[in-house]
């Protein structure tokens, strides 16, 4: 298991349990963190200034002394450094495997202002947020399984209709008649999101 993290999440308390639970890590970390590196005590900011890479095995973050290690890689074109904490020893590939984090930031745009608007829905009560999560990640799988169907199998001239100049609601099943979870009714779903108790109808499992 390997867990990439941005700036804002890495604290003593996150390597503590990382390190329990013996998984791997790249946490991006800010440059105002106190570092020991064995040889004088400065800060993440101050070991990235003027290098495109330098890497310190072993060093001990914050005031208790979490021992990991740190590779850093300015490239050219980029604004800032990236400081990356890992847990084996650093090189740039291991820096580098931090950009495979950029893989699920279109997942996570979908689901918040530029999809779903799960920050515009002011849900509070965890029962109602794992009823929203569950049925905005089957209506992603549904739009991410019809285009790959459309992607890899598009249709001739002859198939495509002409348009009417509105799109009516397609259920799953129509475009994909593979086993799996299927969203019959799209037009229930704003109603699925804001019941106290989530529509009894609006999912089959062949």
């Amino acid at each position: 298991m390997l867990l990439l993290a941005d700036r804002f999440y890495p604290s003593a308390t996150l390597f503590a349990w990382l390190h329990a639970h013996e998984w791997g890590y790249r946490l991006r970390l800010k440059g105002n963190l106190r570092v020991d590196t064995g040889v004088a005590e400065t800060t993440t900011g101050d070991l990235a200034k003027g290098v495109r890479e330098a890497y310190f095995p072993g060093v001990r973050l914050f005031a208790s002394g979490v021992v990991t290690h740190l590779g850093i890689v300015h490239d050219p074109g980029h604004p800032e450094p990236w400081i990356m904490a890992m847990d084996a020893d650093p090189t740039r590939a291991r820096v580098l495997d931090y950009a495979t984090r950029w893989g699920i930031e279109p997942m996570f745009s979908d689901f918040k202002g530029r999809g779903f608007g799960l920050g515009d829905s002011h849900l509070r009560p965890a029962d109602r947020l794992e009823r929203r999560v569950l049925i905005m990640a089957l209506a992603m799988y549904g739009c991410v399984r019809i285009g790959r169907e459309q992607a890899c199998h598009p249709p001739t001239p002859l198939e495509k209709k002409p348009s009417t100049g509105r799109s009516e609601p397609l259920a799953l099943s129509q475009a994909c008649p593979q086993p799996g979870f299927v969203v019959h009714t799209w037009l229930a779903l704003p109603d699925a999101l804001s019941a106290k108790r989530p529509a009894a109808a609006g999912f089959s499992c062949p």
